[in-house]
């Protein structure tokens, strides 16, 4: 119980860190300087008002000073870092894996955030990404390192592939470079077998929701949608229940 609680706590300072750089990145800001301070009135924050989650529930969501609304990204961050750091802990175990895997959680959180805030996937963060689990699949798992990238020319080329289908038959994109990327990245840390069962999730979940806010009128044919979150879900689902989900699957059609 008490490597959980470090784990958690872990967890939801990394998350407040990833706050940081899904609110400095687009805007082009440095990421260490000037320190946290409020938006609105610029008033730096204290330490005991940057305490991960505890600071936004205390403060009831709003800045100590000028009692501006504190967005709720930043609480639905540290909460899904910490317990996703958690939940991989319990399913991997306290090793290489667990690094590799938590790297990929905060590398989805933010272009998550980024994607539905400002639209963009920023290159620095897949690039990294994609840098970062090269190296440590080679130095780690050197066995899997080809599987690694087998899954990165698969991811990317999927969503590559679907880009161009798009533009054929819609005459404009409806993939963007930074999905294809993205997906290149997952690729990466999720091997070939678990990165097309999280692109089939991100097409599945993509299309049922994206109908139901289409078929409710909240949102149009022709409206873009981020794609990224949807690729973020398909790949915890992935990350978390892929071996379940792939035997299930075999078990039916054998």
């Amino acid at each position: 119980m008490f490597i959980k609680l470090i784990i958690f706590c872990i967890g939801a300072i990394i998350g407040s860190f990833l706050n940081v750089v899904i609110y400095r990145l687009p805007r082009r800001e440095s990421l260490i300087l000037p320190a946290s301070h409020c938006p609105k009135c610029g008033e730096r924050l204290r330490w005991f008002d940057n305490i991960p989650i505890l600071s936004f529930i205390l403060l009831a969501g709003k800045c100590r000073h000028c009692k501006e609304k504190v967005p709720i990204r930043y609480f639905i961050v540290e909460v899904s870092t910490a317990l996703l750091f958690v939940i991989i802990y319990l399913i991997y175990g306290f090793g290489y894996e667990f690094l590799f895997y938590i790297i990929l959680v905060a590398l989805l959180l933010v272009t998550t955030f980024t994607d539905l805030e400002k639209g963009k996937i920023p290159n620095k963060v897949v690039l990294v990404g994609a840098g970062l689990g090269l190296y440590l699949s080679l130095i780690f798992w050197p066995l899997k390192f080809f599987n690694s990238l087998i899954g990165f020319l698969a991811g990317g080329g999927i969503m590559l592939f679907w880009a161009l289908i798009g533009k054929l038959l819609f005459k404009k994109e409806g993939l963007g470079s930074g999905d294809i990327k993205l997906a290149a990245m997952i690729g990466i840390f999720l091997g070939i077998q678990n990165t097309l069962l999280a692109l089939f999730l991100t097409f599945l979940i993509a299309t049922v929701i994206s109908l139901t806010f289409i078929l409710s009128e909240k949102l149009r044919w022709d409206s873009k949608i981020p794609l990224a979150p949807f690729m973020a879900l398909g790949t915890y689902i992935s990350l978390l229940w892929g071996d379940q989900i792939s035997e299930c699957y075999f078990n039916m059609v054998r």
